[in-house]
């Protein structure tokens, strides 16, 4: 009698026991693993990285330059009642756009120093002129090379050049050859226009070099 009473107890002791240890291990300290997220064929899905913001370059004043976001100097714009002026769309040493917050005075007088720039330069780059050229399918490369530099000489000074090849249906390929000549040797100096046959004769026209056009201030 005795002796089953003491394993009967045995048996409570060692139930209690395993009861315990289950406790234990689910309030464990240590954090449950996150399950493995995989998508319709099995493979496991990467958490996908956040986007960096990009940043550009801001100048509140002469004295004072900061890195910060686009938004955060729109947000700073408004809470100071200035204009988000954007100056350079890229900085070749910081690879970041440069913006400026300006009074209202401040951006009168940069816009109106921008529209006088750009009306200085389409003063410089108008037309002065033209020059008449007419070359010979028979002409040699020596008188092709002087009239080379006589054309440099023209379009230094800002005329447009009109060419006449003179030549007929026989010998276009001639004319090509002439205007391929010119073409080689003028154009990093020049620019040709609106090349046409008429009658025989090959026409085109040589003006100067098309001037980048002035960057403008943009305003946000």
């Amino acid at each position: 009698m005795i002796s089953v009473r003491l394993n009967n107890l045995r048996n409570v002791c060692g139930l209690h026991n395993n009861f315990l240890n289950t406790l234990c291990k689910h309030f464990s300290a240590k954090p449950p693993t996150t399950p493995i997220q995989k998508n319709a064929e099995g493979e496991t899905q990467k958490r996908p990285k956040s986007q960096p913001v990009p940043k550009i370059t801001l100048i509140v004043n002469d004295d004072n330059m900061s890195i910060t976001t686009l938004e955060e100097a729109q947000h700073m714009s408004k809470r100071r009642a200035l204009k988000l002026v954007k100056l350079v769309d890229m900085d070749n040493k910081t690879q970041r756009p440069v913006y400026k917050l300006m009074t209202g005075a401040e951006y009168n007088t940069e816009d109106l120093k921008s529209r006088q720039t750009k009306k200085q330069d389409k003063l410089s780059n108008a037309l002065k002129g033209e020059k008449l050229l007419m070359l010979n399918v028979q002409i040699s490369k020596h008188d092709l090379e002087v009239h080379v530099k006589k054309i440099i000489k023209w379009i230094a000074k800002r005329f447009e050049v009109r060419v006449t090849i003179n030549g007929d249906a026989n010998n276009a390929e001639k004319s090509e050859a002439i205007y391929k000549f010119l073409e080689d040797n003028l154009k990093t100096e020049t620019r040709f226009l609106q090349k046409r046959m008429k009658g025989g004769d090959l026409k085109f026209q040589i003006i100067p070099p098309k001037a980048d056009d002035a960057g403008s201030n943009k305003t946000l």
